[in-house]
C-alpha cells in the first residue's frame, strides 16, 4: 500500500509538458517519425505530456521563394493524435495583422510580400496555439513546425529547462540571421507567453525601426523587450518541402563573438 501510494504521489507530482504545433503540415507524413522519437517521446519519460496544435486548412502549396507547388493532403494533420487542435483557413489572420500596413514599411524577402505573409501567419498561428497551451497551466512548452525533420532527442534540453527559471527558454544555436533562430523553442511559462505573444509586437518594432520586418531580428527584439534569459542549445532540425524533398541546411554553430553581440544588444533594442 505505501508503494502504491508512492506510486501515486510520484505521478502527481510530474511536470506538466505542452507540445504546440503551428502553421501548415506540408511534410508531416515525412517528419512525423522524428517528432515521435525526439521529441514526443522523450517529453513522455519526463511528465504529462499533452499535444496541441493550430494549423491552416489548405490543399495546395504554392510557394515560389521555396520553388513549392505542390498538393497538400487537408487530413495529414490526423497523424499527429493531437489532444486538442484547431483548423483555420489561411487568409483571415491579414487583415486582422494590418498587414498592408506592415508591408508598406518595406519586403525583407524581396518576394512581392509571400514571404512576409507567411510570417504572419506563422506568429497569427504561433499565438493561437500559445493560447490553447496556456489553459493547461503547463510547467514547460515545446513550440514546433510540423513541417521539420528533427535529426537528435530533445531528452537533455527538457532536462535543463524544467531546472531553468520561468523567463528562460531554449533556441537552436544556428542560422540567427542578425537575430535569433525561430524554427522552434523549448521556455518555461513567461518565457512561453512572451514568445507564443509577439505578433502584438509588431507594430511597435516597425515604428521604431522603420522596418522591415525580419523574422529573426524580430524575435531578438521580443525576447530582449520581454527580458527572456535565453539558452541555446545545438539541437537541428531540417525543413521538408511538400513533395518530401529535405532542405539542406547549414548547421554552423553561431560563434562566441555574435553571442556576445547579442547578449550586449539586449541593453539596447
Amino acid at each position: 500500500m505505501a508503494e502504491l501510494m508512492a506510486n501515486n504521489d510520484k505521478k502527481s507530482v510530474q511536470p506538466r509538458i505542452a507540445i504546440g504545433f503551428f502553421g501548415i503540415t506540408r511534410s508531416l507524413k515525412w517528419t512525423l517519425s522524428s517528432i515521435q522519437k525526439n521529441i514526443i517521446e522523450p517529453a513522455r519519460s519526463l511528465g504529462d505530456v499533452r499535444l496541441y496544435a493550430h494549423l491552416y486548412q489548405q490543399e495546395y502549396v504554392l510557394n515560389p521563394r521555396s520553388g513549392e507547388d505542390h498538393p497538400m493532403d487537408p487530413h495529414e494533420h490526423q497523424l499527429l493524435e493531437c489532444d486538442e487542435i484547431k483548423l483555420e483557413k489561411p487568409g483571415t489572420c491579414l487583415a486582422t495583422a494590418n498587414y498592408e500596413w506592415v508591408r508598406s514599411y518595406g519586403d525583407a524577402f524581396h518576394d512581392n510580400g509571400k514571404s512576409l505573409a507567411n510570417l504572419i501567419h506563422q506568429l497569427h498561428s504561433l499565438q493561437q496555439v500559445g493560447r490553447m497551451m496556456n489553459e493547461w497551466k503547463p510547467d514547460l512548452y515545446v513550440l514546433t513546425r510540423p513541417d521539420l525533420l528533427y535529426h537528435n532527442s530533445f531528452y537533455q534540453v527538457l532536462v535543463d529547462q524544467l531546472k531553468s527559471p520561468s523567463n528562460s527558454l531554449t533556441l537552436p544555436n544556428w542560422q540567427w540571421f542578425g537575430g535569433y533562430n525561430d524554427r522552434f523553442a523549448i521556455c518555461r511559462p513567461e518565457a512561453g507567453t512572451a514568445y507564443t505573444n509577439r505578433i502584438d509586437l509588431i507594430s511597435e518594432y516597425l515604428l521604431r525601426t522603420g522596418g522591415p520586418l525580419p523574422a529573426e531580428r524580430f524575435l531578438r527584439f521580443n525576447l530582449h523587450k520581454n527580458k527572456v534569459a535565453l539558452n541555446f542549445c545545438d539541437l537541428k532540425a531540417s525543413r521538408v518541402r511538400a513533395n518530401g524533398e529535405k532542405v539542406e541546411e547549414n548547421f554552423n554553430q553561431i560563434s562566441f563573438t555574435k553571442r556576445m553581440k547579442r547578449y550586449f544588444q539586449k541593453y539596447f533594442d
